[in-house]
């Protein structure tokens, strides 16, 4: 099934099971959704129903129910009782006041990751991003999504705050569904570039130049879907 090999990258909101290295039946259900929803395989405003979706990843009633109410609460999805499920419209303004409220949340996130972080999660972070650099280059677009959302659920984690983590998650995949719907792959190297900046601050333990860099990434996500949006 098409959904089996689609891109596994976890979710920033797992579940408790998730967190302790087991990923229950609903997060499977959760990230293969929301994977077809940022990849626009479910475009907005798409009319769906529970069962046509469980269809489409192969998994039964309750974890795909489970996997809804995720994916309503990060507003992906929107639920019309006794009517369907909508895959949400994508919207320029909520776009950009989303981004917004990252650039205050990716400040906190990089700030304690440069703090922090021990050397091997150091490391981990630079990894990735070296994966997303190489990956823009070569333009290989699914490995570069894939690097990028390791990149984001690294460094939530290596900041240490979950709070943090879990608020600035459906944020994030806001901005990649965005970035797919609005046809920007020319944007691979110069994102990346920017990404790698961020690691290095962080693999460094330069807490101001890992602020300073979070900020430059966010501005250029921001600028470019304006640009795009302008025109």
């Amino acid at each position: 099934m098409k959904a089996v090999n689609a891109v596994r990258v976890q979710s920033g909101q797992e579940g408790e099971s998730s967190r302790s290295g087991a990923e229950t039946l609903a997060d499977t259900a959760y990230r293969l959704l929301e994977d077809q929803i940022v990849r626009l395989e479910l475009p907005p405003g798409g009319r769906y129903t529970e069962q046509s979706l469980g269809a489409r990843i192969g998994m039964g009633r309750t974890p795909v129910r489970e996997a809804i109410q995720r994916l309503v609460a990060d507003g992906l999805l929107i639920v019309f009782p006794r009517k369907g499920i909508m895959v949400t419209t994508i919207r320029p303004q909520d776009v950009i006041q989303a981004l917004e409220v990252r650039l205050v949340l990716e400040r906190m996130i990089a700030a304690n990751a440069a703090r922090d972080a021990n050397q091997a999660q150091r490391r981990e972070l630079a990894a990735c991003a070296d994966a997303m650099l190489a990956a823009s280059r070569a333009n290989d677009l699914d490995a570069y999504m894939r690097s990028d959302h390791a990149f984001d659920l690294t460094l939530a984690r290596v900041s240490a705050n979950p709070f943090a983590a879990r608020a600035v998650a459906p944020l994030q995949t806001m901005a990649r569904r965005a970035w797919f719907y609005f046809t920007r792959e020319f944007d691979l190297v110069p994102a990346a570039e920017r990404h790698a900046s961020l690691a290095r601050a962080v693999a460094e333990g330069k807490v101001y130049e890992a602020v300073q860099a979070s900020d430059q990434l966010i501005f250029h996500i921001r600028d470019g879907l304006r640009r795009v949006f302008d025109s």
